[in-house]
């Protein structure tokens, strides 16, 4: 099914989309999109101000597929309990109703609502990142004390849901805005504005409020994209925390592609309100990898493996990387080096660290604009100066400068492990 706008083209080729269209298209999901059967029937009781909790778990145990994939993901080394568990009742008194529930919805929501096809990245990319996506955003809040990962895998699994409902809707407006994004550079949230009128952030809020779903999932969903929080309750901040977050490190390790690999900013704000250090973040990155296959292995889901993010981390288990920002404050590319390099250091960009330094030591910078560290590794060339990658955040770079060779790689805006592969081997040739 598709949808379009009456009207006059503008200079992107579309008619204006009038959000109040895309409103009224969400109106209509559950023909578009229906929920998978279980996870209706699980929200149809809870919603019932006079079921019992009995009747949830009764739900629940009348599909014995779920219920066997809801005790195998209990007992694998995602959770890690301590000793195995053999029956939904066991599981109840361990965890407790409400974790079983929400585990139960996650598993039926994981499999039911990526049946789509056409996406110009790959019929898996999306579904792979939201797996990607649940499992780092549960890892981020357990560590975070959010009383519930299972509610945060669940909003990871379904954070980029609208694109789906785009592809059945708007295939052609969805392709031309990731191509505005990957060919021309254009910022991911305005090309979705330009072609689609309303960011998918909003649409999915807009899906699950439609769904019932509970409204801190709604909230959560609508603010993923959002580094600056005001005035929510503390539970929905550490919820939409670990939600932004656990984006972040999914694109970070490439773990599946939801359009585009485009880092947002990681300030000291937003680890505060996860009450997390960068280096508690670190492990959890490094964790990222195997709890993510974990969850695919045991839940027989369509999983990717990543060879490049594990020749990445292999070749980095015994270097030191070298952090250059201003004031010292890191970005989110830095993550992946704190994460996997076997040491790291940060250094003032203005103060070039001369000692130490040889033919392998690893320097890393990211920002807006990369003329000054160009400029400082210039005035530093010469043998032993060492190796120099550069990420741009937002300008796709034109690397015309002399300073870049055998010793010095930039890319961006996008942080794909193929272009970090491309300049460990250039600065490593000759």
């Amino acid at each position: 099914m598709k949808a379009g706008a009456a009207g006059v083209k503008g200079k992107n080729g579309f008619a204006p989309l009038e959000a109040s269209l895309v409103r009224s298209m969400v109106g209509r999901i559950q023909d578009i999109l229906p929920l998978p059967n279980m996870v209706n029937a699980i929200l149809k009781v809870v919603n019932d101000p006079y079921a019992s909790l009995s009747r949830v778990s009764e739900t629940i145990l009348k599909d014995q597929a779920l219920t066997t994939k809801v005790l195998k993901l209990i007992n694998s080394a995602y959770y890690g309990l301590a000793a195995p568990v053999g029956t939904v009742t066991q599981a109840v008194s361990l965890l407790g109703l409400d974790k079983i529930k929400n585990l139960a919805m996650a598993i039926s929501l994981a499999e039911g609502l990526y049946r789509y096809s056409g996406l110009p990245f790959g019929r898996g990319a999306l579904w792979h990142h939201s797996q990607a996506c649940g499992v780092a955003t549960s890892l981020v809040a357990s560590a975070a004390g959010y009383p519930s990962p299972e509610e945060a895998l669940i909003v990871g699994l379904i954070h980029d849901i609208a694109k789906a409902l785009w592809t059945e809707l708007f295939p052609e407006r969805f392709l031309a805005a990731i191509k505005a994004v990957q060919m021309e550079g254009r910022d991911p949230l305005d090309a979705e504005k330009e072609f689609l009128t309303v960011p998918h952030a909003a649409v999915g809020a807009w899906m699950l409020e439609k769904w019932q779903l509970p409204g801190i999932f709604q909230q959560a969903v609508a603010l993923h994209h959002e580094p600056q929080l005001e005035r929510i309750d503390t539970p929905l901040r550490l919820l939409s925390r670990s939600l932004y977050v656990g984006n972040q490190m999914a694109k970070l390790l490439n773990l599946g592609e939801g359009g585009n690999y485009r880092l947002g900013p990681l300030s000291r704000e937003v680890l505060e309100d996860l009450h997390l250090s960068r280096e508690e973040l670190a492990v959890q990155v490094r964790g990222l990898p195997k709890a993510f296959f974990d969850f695919v292995e045991e839940l027989k889901l369509e999983g990717a493996q990543n060879s490049r993010l594990n020749t990445l981390a292999d070749r980095l288990k015994d270097r030191e990387v070298v952090l250059l920002a201003p004031d010292r404050e890191l970005g989110s590319g830095a993550l992946f080096f704190e994460a996997f390099a076997a040491r790291t250091r940060v250094h003032p960009l203005e103060e070039w660290p001369w000692a130490e330094v040889n033919n392998e030591t690893l320097f890393f910078w990211e920002g807006d604009e990369p003329q000054e560290a160009l400029a400082r590794w210039r005035d530093h060339a010469g043998p032993g100066r060492g190796r120099l990658l550069l990420f741009c955040h937002r300008v796709r770079p034109q690397p015309k400068d002399p300073a870049l060779g055998r010793d010095a790689h930039l890319w961006g805006p996008e942080w794909r492990l193929e272009d970090i592969l491309k300049g460990l081997d250039q600065v490593g040739a000759g």
